[in-house]
């Protein structure tokens, strides 16, 4: 398994509605930017996605950055992802770990030292929490704050990544607060420049841009 401290640091999360620009066109400038790894989220996934999925795997291994599925453990055993981020009413880690095995990269949702107490992480290699600041791709839930991902982050036995409202202005507070990675999905899929804002928090990051993809 690679250093998750250095795969999670720029985290990209795909968006199927945003209305300008396809996931995989997405990922291609989250790729060029510098994003450490990929998660292909589609809460409306179906067959007639798979073509989809397919190519930013193709994507994703043709340039040496890991793929995560969001929710559907099934679709990441098909696809060949690296791994697979489940939220607390999906399947157990457990279960995502024997159907993908030891080396896969396994991810769960933690929003609070609460759910996180009563969380089991055996089988969970990083945590996600937030939201971190107000955001829209979740509306209604709770903001949690820096503070609160802190406290996450210090009691945590596996690495953190902060989600929810993150851009390229704050971002790097995120990271002195004890996250190893920053996720993002709208700042990116919803700007009216993606490639310059991609740009603008793969260098928050610490990361290096790509030759085009």
């Amino acid at each position: 398994m690679p250093d998750l401290k250095k795969t999670l640091r720029f985290y990209f999360i795909t968006d199927d509605h945003a209305p300008a620009c396809s996931p995989t066109e997405q990922v291609k400038i989250a790729i060029h930017a510098g994003a450490t790894i990929v998660q292909y989220r589609n809460k409306s996934f179906s067959s007639q996605f798979l073509g989809e999925v397919t190519a930013i795997r193709t994507l994703c291994k043709s340039n040496g950055v890991p793929l995560i599925i969001n929710d559907n453990i099934l679709l990441a055993k098909q696809v060949m992802a690296d791994g697979v981020h489940l939220g607390q009413e999906d399947e157990h880690p457990e279960i995502a770990r024997n159907v993908l095995g030891s080396e896969a990269i396994m991810g769960t949702s933690v929003s609070s030292l609460d759910e996180l107490e009563k969380t089991d992480l055996r089988h969970c290699d990083y945590i996600g929490t937030g939201a971190v600041f107000p955001t829209c791709t979740k509306e209604g839930k709770n903001v949690c704050g820096l503070s609160g991902l802190e406290t996450v982050a210090k009691n945590s036995s596996v690495p953190v990544v902060a989600i929810g409202g993150i851009d390229s202005t704050n971002a790097k507070s995120c990271f002195e607060h004890g996250a190893a990675g920053i996720a993002v999905i709208t700042f990116i899929s919803r700007a009216d420049d993606l490639l310059r804002n991609a740009l603008e928090l793969g260098s928050v990051c610490g990361c290096d841009p790509r030759p085009s993809v």
